[in-house]
Order: C-alpha cells, then structure tokens, then sequence
C-alpha cells in the first residue's frame, strides 16, 4: 500500500492536517495505473481510413478490460458479445423487448470524430468494446504488456505521481507486517531493514478506514481524516529530514522496495486513540 500524506496544516481548521493520509492505492490499483497509461489509446495510430490500429497489445487489453465486444454486421445491426458469459444479443435501431436499441450509423460517424476513439475495423465493418469491468486480472495484463513491450512489472510498484504533487505531498509505502513466530506480536523490527517477518498487502477495508474522517454527532467534519502519520518522529528510522519535506520547493519521495517497507500499523496513529483530539 502507498499512503499520500499532507505536508503542513491546510488554511482553516477543516482542512487536512500536517501528516494526514490523504490517499492510499494498493500495490494492485499501482500496478493497474501503469498497465493503463502502458495501453493507453494515444500509444496506438489510426490505419488510412481513420480507425484505430489493432495492436495486439490494445485489443488484449480491451478484452481483459471491458465486459462487452460489439460488432457491426450490417448498415442497421450489431452483435453485442459477453466476454465474461459469452452471451450474444443483436441490437437494432428498433427498440426490442429491453428497451434497447443502437443508431450504429450515428454511433460509428460520431466515435471516429473523437481523435481518442476506440473504433476498429475487420472486414470493412467496425467493432469496438464497452462497459469497463470493475475486476480484472492486472497481473494477466501486465504479462501481456512484457511480451509486447520492453517494459516489466517489477519496476512499476510506485503510484506515478507528478513533480507538483511530489512537493506538496509525501509518499511513502507500507504493508501489514505478520509476527505469528513472536509472543507478544512485537513490532519493533518493523521499521528497518532487519526484520524478517511475513509481509502482506494491506486490504481494502484497512485502506478505507485510513482514509475515513472524525465527524461531529450532527454529521459535520471536524477532521479530514483520523489517521496521521507523524513523520516527524520518524526521523531515525525512516532517514528523513523534515525540513526538506516541509520545503515546497523540494521532492522528497519515502517509499521503499517492496520488501523493506514499513509496518502500516506503526506508522498510522488513530488521532481520537492517541488522544490528539
């Protein structure tokens, strides 16, 4: 897990406070934001008569990405395929008994206006794909971004961030941290290079309640966010100099290799638990 912490107190008092976990992305949702500008459309030209090349690549990642396939047949028809049950239906201008129906003649002539469309052609009929999946295999697609391209998974495990971003925020990344092995679960080791415990991705539910707010009892925000990181605590630990993550003219990137990251629940404090307010 990557966590986006707040440099300095935002200007009033409901805004994010100095070290508050601003946003968290799983190492999943990282390595699907690098396939996604991998196979991104402005990677891809047009052939000579304005559709979009099919690059192996591309049309993988659509058929991994997207739930239906549509294909024109004729001047009025289309096949609608899904690639997850593999369920054909064939739509119309005609309203069926669904309630839906397609103007493919509009449909392709305003697509292929838009330089970013994803309109191909076989056989002199177009085809394209539509509705993204809310689950996919991110590691199947970056397999079939390391046989097309040059480009490997191992090296894309941190969020792309902008320089801009880079200066007002402070990434660093983290994991949950097993020690089944010791008695009382201790931690201590967790924030070095030393320790050998068992690692494991954060999550979802430990990500949202990182990324929750403290509320008043009519509903209000009182705090953008309950959790904090105090990294000005961690200057030994971590090597860091606060004065350069508070210089907004300085990048200052946290974030470690996979196996040397720190123990999420160390480095998070519930403000409300530790009595900050």
């Amino acid at each position: 897990m990557e966590i986006i912490l707040k440099i300095n107190d935002g200007p009033d008092a409901s805004s994010y406070k100095d070290g508050d976990i601003v946003q968290a992305f799983s190492i999943e949702q990282t390595y699907y934001c690098h396939a996604q500008h991998k196979c991104h459309v402005r990677n891809f030209g047009v052939t000579t008569d304005g559709t979009r090349t099919a690059d192996p690549l591309l049309i993988k990642f659509l058929e991994k990405t997207r739930t239906y396939k549509f294909e024109r047949v004729n001047s009025n028809e289309v096949l609608r395929t899904n690639l997850l049950t593999e369920e054909q239906k064939t739509l119309s201008t005609e309203m069926d008994a669904d309630g839906e129906r397609i103007n493919v003649y509009q449909y392709v002539s305003r697509r292929l206006k838009d330089e970013n469309h994803l309109m191909f052609r076989s056989s002199g009929l177009e085809y394209w794909y539509g509705e993204e999946r809310r689950n996919v295999d991110v590691n199947s697609i970056w397999n079939d971004i390391e046989t097309h391209t040059d480009f490997l998974q191992s090296d894309h495990i941190h969020f792309p961030l902008s320089d801009i971003e880079k200066r007002a925020f402070l990434p660093m990344n983290c994991c949950m941290h097993e020690h089944a092995d010791l008695p009382d679960h201790s931690h201590s080791a967790c924030l070095d290079a030393t320790c050998d415990c068992v690692l494991s991705e954060c999550t979802n539910s430990f990500m949202t309640e990182r990324l929750s707010s403290i509320f008043t009892i009519g509903d209000e925000i009182t705090h953008k966010r309950k959790f904090q990181v105090p990294y000005w605590d961690l200057t030994s630990t971590l090597s860091l100099n606060v004065d350069d993550i508070r210089n907004m003219n300085k990048e200052v990137d946290l974030r470690r290799s996979l196996p040397l990251r720190p123990d999420a629940d160390l480095l998070a404090l519930d403000k409300i638990e530790e009595g900050i307010v």
